[in-house]
């Protein structure tokens, strides 16, 4: 299925066509530079918008914290060999979402200056210093074996 982000010149979000969701063409990550969806099954999980400096990640359905930790913990672990980064990862992810990733939640991850930080709706979740957590994280979608495709944006 291919995504396209719907660009109108002079306005500042993307529409990411399959979810709906909007996602500012500038952000504190940086420009946009790509849209993807995050399914399992025929489900739409979550939409993510690449950045410059880290991802958004904006939840299409509610997914709960240890539910979305885990995923993203499995899916950074081939990708890192930081053991201890990751544990501090899932750590960070669990205590950053006390009551779960609920439906249109925002998740952002600056994978830039050495450390993965997260922010949820706005709010600093903290961070993990880790070059090669940084570098895992950012393979979960932009490698060879990404969880899902990003579609360039075209300005």
């Amino acid at each position: 299925m291919r995504l396209l982000a719907l660009l109108a010149v002079g306005v500042a979000a993307v529409k990411e066509k399959a979810t709906g969701l909007d996602f500012p063409k500038k952000s504190e990550l940086g420009g946009l530079r790509s849209l993807g969806v995050r399914t399992k099954g025929p489900i739409k999980v979550y939409a993510v918008g690449r950045y410059d400096k880290g991802f958004l990640l904006k939840m299409k359905m509610g997914v709960g914290a240890e539910k979305m930790s885990s995923a993203l913990v499995d899916a950074v672990k081939p990708r890192c060999s930081d053991g201890k980064a990751v544990q501090q990862f899932r750590d960070l992810m669990i205590a950053g979402l006390p009551d779960g990733c609920k439906k249109g939640m925002e998740l952002a991850f600056d994978t830039s200056k050495g450390k993965l930080a997260l922010t949820v709706n706005g709010r600093s979740a903290g961070s993990v210093s880790s070059k090669n957590l940084c570098s895992g994280f950012e393979g979960i979608y932009t490698d060879g074996k990404a969880v899902c495709k990003l579609n360039e944006i075209e300005e």
